[in-house]
C-alpha cells in the first residue's frame, strides 16, 4: 500500500480526530485548572463555566451544565484547529509544539480577554459577571496559554508530526 492508499489516508484522519480530541479535552481541563488556581489564590474570582452557562440560561440554574458542555465542545473544536496548525507548521517533538501551541494560545487569549472585557461584561445578565478587571483578563489569557501548551505537548507526543 502506498502513502496515498485509502487505508493510510483513513488511518491518518482517524489519528488526527483522536489526537486532536484528546489534546483539546486535556487543554480545556488545563484551562479550568489555571482559572481555579487564580480563584483560590485570591487574585481573581473566575468562574468561567458558570459565566458562560449563565450568559445563555440568564440565571444560575443549569448554568454549570450548559457552560460545561459549551466549554468542552469549544475545547474539542479548538483542539482540531490547533492540531491542524501544528501539523501544518510541521516541527516534530514536544518542545517546539508546546511553544507554537503557547503562541496560538497567547493570541487566542488576547482576543478572548478583549472580548470578555469589551462585550461580555456589558451584556451579561448577572451582576457578578458584569465586573471588569485586569486580573480577570490576565487569568483568561493565562488559561489560554496553558491550553496551547497542553495541546502542543499532546500533539508533539502523538506522532502525528513526523520529520521529513
Amino acid at each position: 500500500m502506498g502513502i496515498n492508499s485509502p487505508m493510510n489516508i483513513a488511518t491518518l484522519i482517524g489519528k488526527f480526530i483522536l489526537w486532536s480530541a484528546v489534546a483539546g479535552g486535556l487543554g480545556a481541563l488545563a484551562m479550568l485548572l489555571v482559572l481555579w488556581v487564580f480563584t483560590i489564590s485570591g487574585l481573581a474570582k473566575v468562574r468561567l463555566v458558570i459565566a458562560v452557562g449563565s450568559l445563555l440560561t440568564r440565571s444560575y440554574e443549569k448554568a454549570a451544565l450548559v457552560g460545561g458542555c459549551i466549554h468542552a465542545a469549544l475545547g474539542l473544536f479548538f483542539g482540531q484547529i490547533y492540531t491542524w496548525a501544528l501539523v501544518a507548521i510541521g516541527h516534530p517533538g514536544i518542545g517546539s509544539n508546546m511553544m507554537w501551541g503557547a503562541v496560538m494560545g497567547m493570541f487566542q487569549g488576547l482576543v478572548m480577554s478583549l472580548v470578555l472585557i469589551a462585550a461580555v461584561a456589558d451584556a451579561h445578565p448577572l451582576e457578578e459577571f458584569q465586573q471588569r478587571s485586569f486580573a480577570i483578563a490576565l487569568s483568561n489569557w493565562a488559561a489560554h496559554v496553558f491550553y496551547g501548551l497542553v495541546v502542543g505537548a499532546v500533539i508533539g507526543a502523538s506522532g502525528l508530526i513526523v520529520a521529513m
